[in-house]
Parts: C-alpha cells; sequence; structure tokens
C-alpha cells in the first residue's frame, strides 16, 4: 500500500488553514503547561498535531499537564478551555497557520487526569504517536491518522462501556487490549496485515471470551487505509 508523504499527510488534515514555509534553522523551546477542571463533571478533549511526536496518557492532578517542545514559533500549540454548565472542552493544537514544510520539531507529553470522565479525539498527520489510555475514564475515543506509526494501549478495567473508532491511514499500529473485559474489535475496508493475540476471530470480527459469552465493555472499530496492524489482548 502506498502510504501518504508526512508533509502531504499533515496537510490534509490542516488544509482549512494557511501553510506557511519557514526552511530557517530555529532553536527549540520547552513549555509546561497546566489546566484545571473548574468544577467540569464530563470533559471532551480534542487533540490535533499537524506532525511530531505524541505521547498522550494519565497521571495528572489537574485536568491537563502538558510539556511541549516545539519550533519554529509558529509550532507553539494552542491550549484552550472552556467550561459550559457541567461540561468542559480541551483542545491542543498545532495553530492553522503553523508550517508544515522545513525545519521544524514538534514533541508533546500531555497528561490527563484519570479520574474525569472524558471524551477524546486525536488527530494526527505524520509521526509517532503513544497513546497510553488505560488508566483514564473514557467513554468514547476518537483516532483520525495520516502517516507514521501508533501504539495504543487500552489494558487495563475500564470503568465505563466504552467506544473506540481508529480511522485513516498509518504504516503501522499497534493495539493493546484487556483480556479480562469484553471486547470486540471489527477490522474493514484497505488494512493490510492482521495479527491478534488473544482474541478469537470470525471474520472481520475479534474478540475476547468474554465478549463470546455476551459480556461487552469496549468496542473497536478500525477502518480505512492502515497498512498493518497488530491487535494484543494481555
Amino acid at each position: 500500500m502506498k502510504l501518504l508523504a508526512p508533509a502531504v499527510a499533515a496537510g490534509l488534515l490542516f488544509s482549512a488553514g494557511c501553510v506557511q514555509i519557514d526552511t530557517s534553522p530555529a532553536t527549540p523551546r520547552t513549555e509546561t503547561r497546566t489546566i484545571q477542571r473548574q468544577g467540569a463533571e464530563t470533559v471532551d478533549v480534542e487533540v490535533a498535531m499537524a506532525a511530531g511526536k505524541l505521547k498522550l496518557s494519565g497521571g495528572a492532578e489537574a485536568l491537563l499537564e502538558a510539556e511541549t517542545r516545539y519550533a519554529p514559533d509558529s509550532w507553539r500549540p494552542e491550549i484552550r478551555y472552556d467550561v459550559t454548565g457541567f461540561r468542559g472542552r480541551l483542545s491542543v493544537r498545532h495553530p492553522n497557520r503553523a508550517s508544515v514544510a522545513g525545519k521544524t520539531v514538534a514533541d508533546w507529553d500531555l497528561r490527563l487526569n484519570q479520574d474525569t470522565p472524558l471524551d477524546v479525539k486525536v488527530k494526527l498527520g505524520a509521526g509517532e504517536s503513544r497513546l497510553d489510555l488505560g488508566s483514564l475514564t473514557l467513554r468514547n475515543l476518537e483516532v483520525e491518522l495520516g502517516a507514521g506509526s501508533l501504539k495504543l494501549d487500552l489494558t487495563g478495567t475500564p470503568k465505563k462501556t466504552m467506544d473506540v473508532k481508529i480511522r485513516g491511514g498509518v504504516g503501522e499500529a499497534i493495539i493493546r487490549l484487556p483480556r479480562d473485559v469484553g471486547v470486540e474489535v471489527e477490522a474493514r475496508g484497505g488494512i493490510g496485515e492482521i495479527t491478534a493475540s488473544g482474541l478469537r476471530q470470525s471474520g472481520a470480527m475479534y474478540r475476547t471470551e468474554p465478549a463470546e459469552r455476551g459480556k461487552v465493555a469496549m468496542r473497536v472499530s478500525v477502518h480505512g487505509g492502515i497498512g498493518a496492524i497488530r491487535l494484543i489482548a494481555e
């Protein structure tokens, strides 16, 4: 399968903004920011990265604890948060006018509060992403991919029944799932080699034993042009 070049994949996700080309060298900046929950009972989280390295995990005492390293200055991620009633909305994203060519650095380490019910959406243009989300109180997770690699870890005991959707094209996706709860995975459409460990296959469906007995706590769908996918239940 022909994969998108990183700059092209990034541009597809951020085509709505104006693209600037900055080829001059820049010294990376490192910045730490913290966002408090401000009384929200549930929070919608959106992370949108044009290209780079993303680590997303739990372990924050606040709603978000972020350490970002970036260059040039136009690649400084925008972090916005507002609360309406009981629901908060948090976004961490590259500005629409961020360059997708030239000498750039983007390395984000984002930690979320694991006791707050979250609906999380991640949009990735190109690069490497590691999402260690098994400790979070996830209700829904959506991942949209361009080109690169994805490591998604959902092992642990889900605190709520949850839906996971993965879309797009990526060189390799490794998805770790909990073995001792009911997990159903549907993998369809333009996918290369699929390997599964700890799940029973039936056509395009992969299930753990609890799901075979009718107890489903996690529903996962993988659609789109993914080069290779490894499903590991442990």
